[in-house]
């Protein structure tokens, strides 16, 4: 399952349902043209004073189109995206970005449902695809 901008979405809806109750309004979605990280979410708050509490005004799930994964490591890297909007969208305080709080959804979706749910994800067996770039060797010679 290669992410694309068909896929990222029905996946994200069938898990907001599943593991998170629909309670997350549907956010942006794009690609990451890297091989260096499988997922990534950020958001910006509304508001001058971005240190109150304000809604999430832009938010984003971005999920690597460098691999093609099976579907379940594809659920557990949207799965992994959607703890962080989770917590950012619910403003619970966590002691960083792969935290106490981020630990303990993780483990509590991961034992309840099955899961794997990771501070990080071993890429190494993971397919490429034609969207992965090429080191500079390979491409000085056509490897």
């Amino acid at each position: 399952m290669i992410a694309d901008f068909d896929n990222m979405p029905m996946v994200f809806y069938d898990c907001n349902e599943k593991y998170f109750n629909g309670e997350l309004p549907t956010p942006k979605f794009d690609l990451l043209h890297k091989t260096s990280m499988l997922g990534w979410f950020g958001y910006r708050k509304s508001g001058k004073d971005k240190r109150k509490k304000m809604p999430l005004e832009y938010k984003v799930i971005k999920i690597s189109d460098c691999y093609d994964f099976d579907e379940k490591d594809f659920i557990e890297i949207m799965v992994h995206e959607m703890i962080h909007y989770y917590i950012a969208w619910n403003q619970i305080k966590d002691n960083g970005d792969h935290g106490n709080k981020f630990m303990e959804m993780a483990t509590e979706i991961s034992e309840k449902y099955g899961l794997n749910i990771t501070k990080t994800k071993d890429a190494s067996s993971f397919k490429k695809t034609e969207n992965a770039p090429k080191s500079f060797w390979k491409i000085l010679f056509n490897a």
